[in-house]
């Protein structure tokens, strides 16, 4: 135990890098969460459209 107090751990990130990715909307269409909003229509309920996704550059290599 007392090896962890010599080292620094880093800081906590703000959006732990949330705000340069989309990560949220890409857990969303993982989980099948992106098929729009619930409806409900009588004893049935119905899915609108999926949204559109923002552009993005692809991950650099």
């Amino acid at each position: 135990m007392q090896e962890k107090h010599g080292k620094k751990f880093a800081e906590d990130l703000q959006y732990e890098g949330r705000d340069k990715v989309y990560v949220d909307v890409d857990r969303m269409i993982n989980e099948g969460m992106a098929g729009g909003t619930v409806h409900r229509l009588d004893s049935s309920p119905n899915i609108e459209e999926s949204h559109d996704l923002y552009p993005e550059d692809p991950p650099n290599e």
